[in-house]
């Protein structure tokens, strides 16, 4: 049957014609919300598009894609990789769905070498229940800037989930990065680990991980941020049954230091740690830890060997275990702001300030069941270092056994000096006694 012919055109031509526009209208409002633009059919082989894989080696696409092209894979095909995928160019790898082989060890499934690239809407699983430690691999390594890894889901990892690698190219600093809104489930250290490098100064930077769950992770936990990082933001992370919520810390090695690093929206659950850091001095400054809730965990926070450390928001509840609440140590320049502690089988302090100098304790409180505690907030002095600064009020620990709050000095050469105790309900036992104090106004 021959077309009718409208204004000297073929009907369906027009027709076609009209449905074509509204399906490229379409893709180039998805492109508006993040998506790769499309390329007409028979557009030139050098020009980037939206490339199917459509039962194709996926390695052979990657390398034959011009730079920022969009890859799609089918996500309901899952692919056994003996062989990582390597990416050296930017682009966008959108709907991987892979697993990695039983017993096969040291091998990750995706190594990203270029920078810009995006890896988002995938399914990594890896062989963790059949590998041993000493033959550990991330599923998922990141070795450039302007990366981002988004919606996407680890699974049984020998190692981590991403791990963003300071080291595995080794030019120059890794600048710009976002992981989002992912969930690892069996990981046996992290599902995203931020690791700088190996004492050679590189160091990570402006990288934004947002919204990360983990459910079960054997030796570390939800994120880490390691080995010289600069400007790191962790936000809206969940851990059940892990090591901890989020880590920041160092292995050890010279210009490993951390700077600049938020923490923000932690909930914990039956771990030991909600948030702790694991380091050493070397440097470590301005660490802000905020809205955290602990529950069920043994160790709840513990921040040691870092300058700066503002601590707000915190909740600790049903607490059962030898650790301290709240543990801070070697610490300088201090704000804890409004933090409780809520059912605790501990017995000793609740909080316990070893060795820290300028501190502001304003707002920390003690509910439930806090019988078996010694006491609130325990400020002790140890070796032959000078302490000043200290500051503390709107403390809320009465009936302590020992006192609501207790100053003490294990150093026969320890001294404190200029330091306020006031406008508290809790008991105050000063061993100190050092110059220029003022502790009134508070009700035992």
């Amino acid at each position: 049957m021959r077309a009718k012919i409208v204004n000297g055109n073929p009907a369906g031509a027009h027709f076609h014609a009209l449905h074509l526009l509204v399906v490229v209208a379409a893709v180039v409002s998805l492109h508006g919300a993040g998506c790769a633009r499309i390329e007409r059919p028979g557009a030139a082989a050098d020009r980037a598009g939206i490339i199917e894989v459509n039962g194709r080696d996926l390695q052979q696409v990657i390398d034959a894609v011009p730079p920022n092209s969009t890859i799609l894979c089918d996500p309901n095909h899952q692919l056994a990789l003996a062989t990582p995928l390597r990416i050296g160019k930017p682009l966008t790898l959108r709907g991987l769905n892979a697993r990695l082989p039983e017993k096969l060890g040291n091998t990750s499934l995706v190594i990203v070498t270029a920078r810009d690239v995006t890896i988002c809407d995938f399914q990594l699983t890896g062989n963790g229940n059949t590998v041993p430690q000493d033959e550990r691999s991330p599923l998922l390594v990141i070795g450039a800037g302007g990366f981002r890894v988004e919606n996407g889901t680890f699974l049984n990892s020998s190692k981590d989930g991403v791990m963003i690698d300071g080291d595995i190219v080794g030019d120059g600093d890794i600048v710009g990065g976002v992981v989002r809104d992912i969930v690892g489930r069996d990981i046996i250290r992290d599902v995203v680990s931020i690791s700088g490098s190996s004492g050679n100064g590189r160091k990570i930077r402006n990288v934004l991980v947002d919204n990360i769950r983990c459910y079960g992770s054997e030796k570390r936990g939800c994120v880490e941020v390691s080995d010289g990082t600069d400007n790191i933001t962790v936000r809206k992370v969940y851990a059940e049954r892990a090591v901890y919520g989020v880590d920041v810390q160092d292995h050890n090695q010279p210009k490993q230091s951390n700077l600049n690093v938020v923490v923000q929206d932690v909930y914990a659950i039956d771990c030991k740690h909600a948030v702790r850091t694991s380091n050493r001095p070397l440097g470590h400054a301005r660490l802000t830890i905020r809205d955290v809730v602990a529950q069920k965990c043994t160790d709840p926070v513990q921040i040691s060997n870092t300058d700066g450390v503002t601590l707000s928001n915190v909740r600790i509840i049903d607490h059962a275990g030898k650790g301290h609440p709240v543990n801070m140590s070697n610490c300088n320049g201090v704000s804890i702001r409004d933090v409780t502690v809520e059912n605790s089988t501990h017995k000793g302090p609740a909080m316990l300030m070893a060795n820290c100098d300028a501190v502001l304790i304003d707002g920390f409180s003690l509910r439930g069941n806090t019988e078996s505690l010694t006491g609130g907030i325990v400020y002790r002095i140890t070796g032959e270092k000078s302490f000043s600064g200290l500051r503390i009020r709107n403390v809320f620990a009465p009936g302590i056994k020992d006192a609501g709050i207790v100053l003490e000095s294990r150093g026969s050469k320890t001294t404190l000096a200029d330091y306020i105790i006031s406008g508290n309900i809790a008991a105050v036992r000063d061993d100190i006694r050092g110059q220029r104090a003022i502790i009134n106004n508070n009700l035992p």
